[in-house]
């Protein structure tokens, strides 16, 4: 290619000038052949080329200029910043050095001073902890602003300082002798703020209308518990909130709220018995069950004990009495013979033994069976509990105390039911044995009189 073009490079001046020649003469010029034009064309095209490169150069130039004023100032920067560097390590070695001299001073000049500051920081620190977790925190929360900047203060403490910090624990031990009535917000089960006037016992409990209130140390707050400790007599904290002076026994917690958490905790009575499950209930029934029988059973065969008695000093026949039938049966039967009479009086006491009897054994059934489901109910507690160790293992006892719990309250029950209905059973027999033998007593006196005649 560059070949070509040198040719073409030498040749065109002899075109030039052949058509100068021929404009000289005054001749028309002649058209351009296709090597003339293109020769023209690549002319045009060099000079193109010529001028794009020499923009192209300059715009590099100039771009290495801007490169190296860049490069220049950056390298002048830095080296303003090492010694820039420099200097404040310099000066600041030298600042760690006075101010350990400093430092070095201050030690000597406090002596004993440095060591009372300490102890009025760590006393104050400590004494905010006890006044944040007291319940006299609640009528009293300005105090902690005064012992939080006591404690982080970097001033030695004046003498208003270390007083006021005396006064403070003065007036808390104040506080923890007086009983106190005032106004302020207690939280309800549902979230619900409420403006109510609660008694606070020196620093133990805190009360309203007779309940005992939980203190939230973080939020400065009280709160109601969601029950009630069993055996408080509300009763003598409602009147102690409603009077001003006297002497009154009532109940407090001394560990500020932990004892109440414990008995919150611990079952009622009736919660244990739900801890028992199925088979408790099946022997509560019964027991109920049983004890209803066992008291109608007595009811009516004492009943019929007195009725027997009255026919005795009697001289009517009662029909519907079991004395006053048997002496029916003996006076419908006088003029049989002696043996006939006392078969016939025995036979009628037999028929009226199942009645006096009846449903009294049924009682020392269920005396008996309420101690077998007790039984059953431990097994299944046990194997409840063994589940139980099988799946979790040994490391919380709280897993197997449900079946633990089942497997004792079943046994309760069933004890509770069975002494009871043992002794009621007894009573009832009693009576139906005192009714057949006063009746046999009679039919043999029956047959004695009839006898003699």
């Amino acid at each position: 290619m560059k070949l070509k073009l040198y040719i073409i490079f030498l040749i065109s001046p002899f075109f030039l000038t052949a058509q100068d020649n021929a404009s000289v003469e005054g001749e028309l010029p002649a058209p351009l052949s296709k090597i003339e034009q293109l020769i023209l064309d690549i002319e045009s095209e060099i000079d193109i080329e010529k001028r794009f490169d020499f923009s192209r150069s300059n715009s590099k130039e100039k771009q290495l200029a801007d490169l190296k004023r860049i490069h220049k100032k950056v390298k002048s920067d830095l080296e303003a910043a090492e010694d820039l560097s420099q200097r404040l390590i310099a000066e600041f070695d030298e600042n760690e050095k006075i101010l350990s001299e400093l430092e070095e001073k201050l030690t000597l000049k406090l002596g004993n001073l440095g060591e009372m500051f300490g102890v009025v920081k760590q006393v104050s620190g400590q004494t905010r902890g006890e006044f944040k977790n007291s319940i006299t925190n609640i009528d009293n929360p300005n105090r902690d602003l005064f012992l939080k900047n006591l404690a982080e203060s970097k001033k030695l403490p004046d003498l208003a300082d270390i007083s006021g910090l005396w006064v403070e624990l003065l007036k808390e031990i104040r506080n923890a002798e007086t009983i106190k009535t005032f106004t302020t917000e207690v939280l309800s089960a549902d979230g619900d703020n409420s403006e109510l006037e609660v008694l606070r016992i020196g620093t133990f409990s805190i009360t309203q209308d007779g309940n005992f209130l939980k203190h939230l140390i973080d939020t400065n707050q009280v709160e109601f518990l969601p029950s009630q400790p069993s055996g408080v007599n509300k009763r003598k904290l409602r009147r102690l909130q409603g009077i001003s002076e006297g002497v009154y026994e009532v109940d407090i917690d001394p560990t500020r709220g932990a004892i109440l958490d414990k008995l919150i905790q611990k079952k009622t009575f009736f919660q244990r018995i739900a801890d028992g499950g199925f088979v408790g209930y099946v022997i509560i029934l019964l027991g109920l069950g049983g004890v209803a029988l066992a008291s109608e059973r007595i009811y009516v065969l004492r009943n019929t004990l007195d009725s027997i008695r009255e026919q005795e000093n009697s001289t009517d026949i009662i029909q519907d009495n079991l004395l006053g039938s048997l002496l029916q049966t003996a006076k419908e039967n006088v003029n049989e013979s002696l043996d006939s009479l006392e078969l016939i009086l025995d036979e009628k006491i037999q028929s009226i033994t199942p009645t006096i009897e009846i449903r009294v054994k049924a009682i020392k059934l269920i005396a008996t069976v309420a101690p077998l489901l007790g039984l059953l109910g431990t097994v299944i507690g046990m194997i409840e509990t063994f589940q139980a160790i099988t799946l979790f293992g040994t490391g919380d006892p709280k897993l197997m105390a449900g079946g633990i719990s089942q497997a004792l309250v079943t046994t309760m029950l069933g004890l509770i039911v069975a002494a009871p209905l043992l002794f009621m059973h007894s009573y009832a027999e009693n009576y139906s044995k005192s009714i057949i033998s006063f009746l046999e007593e009679k039919a043999s006196g029956i047959v004695a009189n009839k006898t003699k005649q």
